[in-house]
């Protein structure tokens, strides 16, 4: 079952953006600072092959492996993040092995498939969130395999539960190098998320810097607009059961 929801194209499985044009009624947060400060927020690595699995115990020539190797940069808060997707096909590497390799061990085999990195926030308050965006990828196949955009739902990533949206903000057709600004409404105790997909962990990884980061508190509790589905997507994007490309795309080069 899980295997066919991977399998299918992310392009069915993404909300098209949408700026809120709702009254705010006072900041909250310029920047990340407050309760939005780097140490408020989580990071989540989804592992959709072998999903409840210790990834962690899992090794190569003795050497362990994490789950997925996405990771999130606060050096330059209270005025960025920088949120860097998964490329496990770097770990491969150094052991002279790669995502087509026939020796390949089958534990490892979870290594090149699908995977989303999330670093994420449980919302206090109604709010709207507004930010710029800066997206790059090295992916030799461009951005269709590194989607970035962000992910809204009532349950953490880490969740079982499958409830939400993933808001896709790049142009997968477009460049390797994008931007923009983006506006969203949330309601109180909604988790948000900032989410970079990964199509086959291999061909290198996106990175995408958010800054003008803010937070204001909207009029009433409830959000009066949200963004406007091309279709829905569970946070099954964001907890595993994703989506996945063909790899006859890569084999196809």
């Amino acid at each position: 079952m899980a295997k066919a929801i991977l399998s299918t194209v992310i392009g069915s499985l993404v909300t098209s953006a949408a700026v809120i044009g709702t009254t705010a009624q006072a900041s909250i947060a310029q920047g990340f600072t407050g309760s939005f400060a780097p140490e408020q927020w989580e990071l989540f690595n989804s592992s959709p092959a072998l999903a409840g699995i210790d990834n962690t115990q899992l090794t190569i020539n003795n050497v362990p492996l994490a789950p997925f190797n996405g990771s999130v940069d606060f050096t330059d808060a209270p005025d960025s993040l920088t949120l860097l997707g998964s490329n496990q096909s770097g770990i491969l590497d150094q052991f002279g092995l790669s995502c087509t390799s026939t020796d390949l061990p089958v534990s490892v085999l979870f290594l090149c498939d699908t995977s989303f990195t999330t670093v994420f926030i449980t919302v206090p308050e109604a709010s709207i969130f507004s930010f710029d965006w800066d997206y790059t990828t090295t992916d030799s196949l461009g951005a269709a395999f590194d989607p970035f955009g962000f992910a809204l739902g009532n349950f953490p990533p880490t969740s079982p539960r499958t409830d939400g949206t993933f808001t896709e903000l790049i142009d997968r057709a477009g460049a390797a190098q994008q931007s923009g600004t983006a506006s969203v409404e949330v309601a109180a105790n909604q988790v948000f998320g900032f989410q970079i997909g990964t199509a086959d962990n291999q061909g290198g990884r996106a990175i995408t810097t958010i800054s003008q980061f803010q937070v204001q508190r909207l009029d009433s509790g409830e959000p009066t607009s949200v963004p406007e589905p091309t279709s829905a997507v569970a946070i099954a994007l964001i907890t595993g059961l994703g989506v996945r490309f063909s790899k006859s795309s890569r084999s196809g080069k």
